[in-house]
């Protein structure tokens, strides 16, 4: 994996857009680069950038969110309202570029943050959620989070510490580095989960001492089954006397229910004897007369309906007369009106061909006005558009005031015109060419003053120089004098030191011999001298301390006049690289201000020659004067020409006009209406349709006339035969039958009713045979016991066999209880055991790696993991020296790590004697160890290592970066260092540099 650009916009401190392309130079000439810039400024804000484009997570702050942004102010630049994070990178399967961002909405919240990818090489982005791109992320570049973070950003600083500390120390900052704290919670969750095993267990067993407290022992067992089987029995004798009773009783029930449904049937049977009487005396002779004269329905509703049509046809002869009168008196107010509106006389036998004769003169007449009209309006449409610029349009509304007030305009334009025209001699010049000639003559002005104000710019930067410089070498001038008093104070501080210290040395001395003296026993030998007695024993001088503590005084106030010493030194050499800096800044000012004095009056040498004394905006003033006049003129120019044009329209739309009334004059005196298509139509539909009616009344007359002859005909005859018959039932007339005869519906109704009240007296009568046979054979079939001794006798054994279920109730589930019981012992036993079978691993491991810290296997697990990672260093190592080489300690040794020097024939020596330089190569291959160890079998070809130098002096800073450069041009890695060293910057020359404007934020150079 290859980090090939860096882009980002508003990150933390680095306020606007920064880009970092890796694949432009410098970089590709120099893959060893320095990022530097002081503390504060951004550095790690760059590697920021690129695990938060990659992975959503920031080293310092974890995962990100809204609500973490908002918390904890970070990521997003202060005053800032969108910020965004891309880094380019090259993998195995291609070149992809992952990009986060976030912005503010309008309402001032955060919006929730965004993640892509996209594949460079098909210029497509992948169909992701946001969640799943640091996944898809971790499967491209191969390396989770953790790995990437440990693989890229090498932790140097940390193994320089790791390499000296004790092993209790060394083992947990080897896991905070190695991030293998997983072991630890392995081991305790190893811990946890046998312990959890084993309290289920002790729990399942004490389940089982509670159920074997609840079982019945033999004897009470038996009695309780013996007894159930009795009330079994009991019960069953019981239900079947309780059915027997329940027969008996349904059957008595059946009978009352019999009799009283007879008695109901009976009382309905004498009720409808006395409707059907009551129907045949006010219905029934009725209904009989209607049934008699249906005999001849047909005839007589023929002989009706025939009466109805005569009555019919003899309206329609009425109606049809009046009608044709009418028609024949609005034909002649429709000739009337024909006259008076189109002057036109008509008759039914010419109206055709004279009105469309007609028709055709005055529509030719109406389409030629109607064309000098749209002519009209279309010219007086176009005069009106030209009119507009000169706000003349209003007064067109009449066409001759119209053209008066053009031509007045006309002439008091080219009275303005004839000015301007000889102020710019425009018969000789086009206005066009005097226009460009003014804008090039502004430009090189505006030029020229913009080129003056840079001047007057540079040399006030000159001056601001001039000034910084004299601050600088003014707060230089006391620094070698307090150099030198330090100086002094340091020497004199250094011999009163040497003389504490051998003060101190012989105290030390003397001290020893007194803890000899205080082991002597009285009547014991001296082991140097013999002696029994020992005097001087009992009598020690009391040790002086003040010395260890003058020692320590002067310890400190001369590590506090060295840190002065370098301090001062330090801001020696920072004013003097200052005020060297500043000088080359106002040289090359100075060339600057040279150059451009002699460039603006080469290049400006004509505006300067026409300027004369008038300031610069005098003389834009003027010159823009001179540029309206231009423009007026040729306003006013186009204004006559658009003038003579509304002229000659005008003139063509007073003609228009004339011939327009011309032609309506002629349409007057042959039409008096207002629209005549509409009303000829109106009028030619009128005639038509009257004409229509009296042709359809007299047709209508005619055969209304001759229908109503036949009906009489036909009403004679069917008369004479209906009558005949109907007097031998004793009727005068047809009238007289037909008024017994009810109507359908009523005569519908009473036989309906008729029949209903004999179908109830059969079924009655059946049902009351039915109930009575019934009856006889139920009384037969019922025994001697009242119903209400059935009842007492069924609420008696209903009562115990209650008592008797709920008795065996109790027993069988004490039964079933102790069943149970056993059942649930049996089952917890098993579980038991299946319990310790499948918890055997859990044992061993307990037994082999967990307790409750979780040290006893984080412990073994460092050790494979230390062996692994000296391993991977010493292979390192081989690329960056041939002398040493790490090991683990032996028993013998103290428990800080060894290094093995080949050039001293594979002497064993304390990491804690190795100089600051060798040290830090040492680190450093632990560090590409860890980097290796990380990223498996994943090739990583860009590496950033974050400080570790501030420390280290100019020999050893020297041999270090001979190191980096050696490790960059044997593995090809792009390598990055992190530091605010300033002679890093001397040494690599390319370099990522942030710089603190003093307002919180800072920029972003490549050099």
């Amino acid at each position: 994996m290859k980090i090939l650009k860096i882009d980002f916009q508003n990150i933390n401190s680095l306020r606007g857009e920064h880009h970092i392309d890796f694949t432009q130079e410098p970089f590709l000439q120099n893959t060893l680069f320095a990022i530097t810039g002081p503390t504060g400024s951004g550095k790690t804000t760059i590697l920021d950038v690129i695990s938060l484009a990659l992975f959503n997570q920031v080293p310092r702050l974890g995962k990100m969110s809204t609500g973490e942004i908002l918390k904890k102010g970070a990521i997003l630049t202060r005053n800032q309202s969108e910020a965004y994070a891309r880094i380019t990178y090259q993998c195995k399967t291609g070149i992809f570029a992952s990009t986060w961002s976030i912005s503010t909405a309008r309402t001032g919240n955060l919006r929730d943050y965004h993640m892509e990818i996209s594949n460079l090489e098909t210029e497509t982005i992948l169909d992701l959620k946001k969640s799943d791109v640091p996944t898809k992320n971790e499967e491209l570049i191969g390396l989770s989070y953790d790995q990437f973070i440990k693989s890229v950003v090498l932790a140097q600083g940390e193994f320089a510490k790791f390499l000296q500390v004790p092993k209790k120390e060394r083992g947990a900052l080897l896991e905070k580095i190695t991030g293998t704290e997983i072991y630890r919670r392995i081991g305790q969750e190893v811990y946890l989960k046998h312990k959890e095993r084993a309290t289920a267990i002790e729990a399942k067993k004490a389940k089982i001492e509670t159920f074997k407290e609840q079982l019945l022992d033999e004897n009470r067992y038996t009695e309780k089954k013996q007894e159930a089987e009795s009330l079994n029995t009991e019960k069953k004798q019981l239900q079947q006397e309780l059915e027997r009773l329940a027969k008996e009783i349904e059957l008595k029930n059946k009978i009352q229910k019999e009799e009283h449904e007879l008695q109901k049937t009976t009382e309905e049977l004498s009720q409808l004897t006395q409707e059907q009487k009551r129907f045949d005396t006010e219905k029934g002779a009725q209904l009989k007369k209607h049934q008699e004269i249906q005999l001849y329905a047909e005839d007589l509703n023929r002989w009706q309906s025939l009466q109805e049509k005569s009555v019919e046809k003899q309206q329609e002869i009425t109606t049809a007369k009046a009608a044709i009168n009418k028609a024949e008196a609005q034909r002649e107010v429709l000739k009337k009106q024909f006259a008076e509106t189109f002057n036109l006389a008509i008759s039914p036998a010419d109206f055709q061909e004279k009105t469309e004769r007609y028709k055709a003169e005055v529509r030719q007449l109406i389409n030629a006005r109607a064309e000098i009209a749209t002519t009209y309006k279309t010219t007086k449409n176009h005069i009106e558009s030209l009119a507009k610029p000169l706000k003349l349009q209003e007064k067109l509304a009449k066409p001759e005031a119209f053209q008066k007030e053009v031509i007045k305009e006309q002439e008091s334009k080219q009275v303005t015109y004839s000015k301007l025209a000889a102020d710019f001699d425009l018969q000789n010049n086009s206005i066009t060419q005097l226009q460009e000639n003014l804008q090039q003559k502004l430009k090189q002005l505006r030029l020229a003053e913009k080129a003056e104000t840079d001047l007057k710019n540079l040399k006030s930067q000159i001056r601001e120089r001039q000034t910084e410089l004299e601050k600088i070498e003014k707060e230089k001038s006391g620094l070698p004098d307090q150099l030198k008093e330090i100086g002094s104070k340091i020497e004199l501080k250094e011999a009163q030191l040497l003389a504490k210290r051998k003060s101190l040395e012989v105290e030390q001395l003397q001290k020893k011999l007194e803890d000899y003296r205080r082991d002597l026993k009285d009547e014991e030998p001296c082991p140097l001298c013999g002696a029994l007695h020992h005097p001087y024993a009992e009598h020690l001088p009391e040790v002086e301390n003040g010395l260890q503590t003058a020692v320590t005084q002067l310890e400190e106030a001369l590590k506090s006049l060295n840190s002065k010493q370098i301090e001062i030194q330090t801001s020696l050499n920072q004013k003097k690289a200052d005020g060297e800096a500043v000088k080359k800044r106002i040289e090359v000012l100075t060339d600057q201000l040279k150059t451009a004095e002699t460039d603006f009056n080469t290049q400006f040498a004509a505006v300067l020659k026409e300027r004369q004394n008038q300031s610069f905006s005098e003389l834009e003033k003027h010159l823009e004067e001179q540029e309206q006049k231009l423009t007026q003129a040729k306003r006013v120019q186009e204004e006559l020409e658009l003038l003579q044009n509304l002229k000659k329209e005008t003139e063509a739309l007073l003609e228009l006009l004339t011939q327009g009334t011309q032609k309506a004059e002629a349409i007057k005196n042959r039409f008096n209406g207002s629209n005549f298509d509409s009303e000829i139509y109106t009028a030619e539909t009128s005639w038509n349709r009257n004409e229509q009616i009296l042709t359809q009344q007299n047709q209508a007359l005619k055969e209304a006339e001759k229908t109503n002859a036949s009906l009489k005909t036909q009403i004679q005859e069917l008369s004479t035969s209906l009558l005949e018959q109907l007097s031998q039932k004793g009727y005068e007339s047809i009238e007289d039958a037909l008024k017994e005869r009810l109507d359908a519906s009523t005569a519908q109704n009473w036989t309906q009713e008729q029949q209903h009240l004999q179908n109830n007296g059969v079924r009655l009568k059946t049902l009351q045979q039915k109930l009575i046979d019934e009856l006889k054979t139920l009384k037969e079939a019922a025994g001697s016991v009242p119903l209400e001794e059935l009842l007492a006798q069924r609420q008696t054994k209903a009562e115990t066999l209650d008592q008797k279920e709920k008795r065996a109730q109790e027993v069988s589930r004490a039964v079933l209880n102790h069943k149970e019981n056993l059942q649930k012992i049996k089952e917890l036993q098993e579980q038991i055991e299946d319990e310790l079978e499948q918890s055997k691993h859990w044992q061993i491991l307990f037994e082999l790696i967990g307790d409750a810290t979780g040290n006893k296997f984080n412990d073994f697990a460092q050790d494979l993991t230390l062996a692994q990672l000296l391993q991977l260093a010493n292979k390192r190592l081989e690329q960056l020296t041939d002398r040493y080489r790490i090991d683990q300690p032996t028993g013998d040794e103290d428990d800080s790590l060894v290094a093995i020097d080949e050039h001293m024939g594979g002497q064993r020596r304390s990491i804690k004697t190795l100089s600051g330089g060798e040290t830090f190569i040492l680190s450093l291959a632990l560090a590409l160890a860890l980097s290796d160890l990380a990223s498996r079998n994943i090739e990583i070809n860009s590496l950033f290592i974050d400080e570790g130098f501030g420390t280290l002096d100019p020999e050893t800073l020297d041999q270090t970066l001979d190191t980096l450069e050696v490790l960059q041009s044997e593995s090809s890695k792009m390598i990055g260092v992190i530091s605010h060293v300033d002679s890093l910057k001397e040494r690599i020359a390319t370099q990522i540099q942030l710089t603190q404007n003093g307002q919180g934020y800072s920029t972003l150079k490549v050099v």
